[in-house]
């Protein structure tokens, strides 16, 4: 299996980290309204992945895609369309500022489940605070804030859970 890094090409900071993760699979979108294409490409070729990870700016409920932003009527719109994409035990993770935070973080992460895993299960997991990026590793580090998860079984949220 592999990790699909799905990242914001229009911030050279993201950029920057992006390369220093080394081998991974790599869509890089520097415009919002390119997201759909890009993951229909995706199923197309017949990729799945058991890690996805979209690291773009965020606010409450949103990431970003240079000025284009991504929420759950994004995917509400699109009910288990992208359940081919992710394996049966995928862990999909949104490394932007504070994407979780409040009940539309919430929201938010539950309509990734309706999109990505209405047959399978796994996490869907975002950061309440904002983070800082480590040039060296690629990583996003958030200092503080907490992390909320959604544990996912056979299509349906089983456990929330926030540290």
């Amino acid at each position: 299996m592999a990790l699909l890094h799905i990242y914001d090409s229009s911030d050279s900071r993201i950029v920057q980290t992006a390369n220093q993760r080394g081998a991974v699979n790599r869509l890089p979108i520097a415009n919002g309204n390119d997201l759909q294409g890009a993951l229909d490409g995706l199923l197309t070729a017949g990729s799945f992945f058991d890690r996805i990870l979209f690291e773009t700016h965020g606010s409450p409920g949103r990431i970003y895609f240079g000025n284009i932003y991504i929420d759950a009527a994004y995917w509400n719109a699109r009910p288990g369309r992208y359940n081919r994409l992710a394996a049966s035990t995928c862990r999909i993770y949104f490394n932007g500022c504070n994407v979780a935070e409040g009940s539309s973080g919430w929201s938010f992460l539950e309509s990734v489940v309706g999109c990505f895993m209405t047959s399978g299960g796994g996490e869907v997991f975002g950061q309440t605070s904002v983070g800082f990026g480590n040039p060296f590793n690629g990583h996003v580090v958030h200092l503080w804030g907490s992390t909320k998860t959604l544990f996912v079984r056979d299509g349906r949220i089983t456990e929330r859970f926030e540290q």
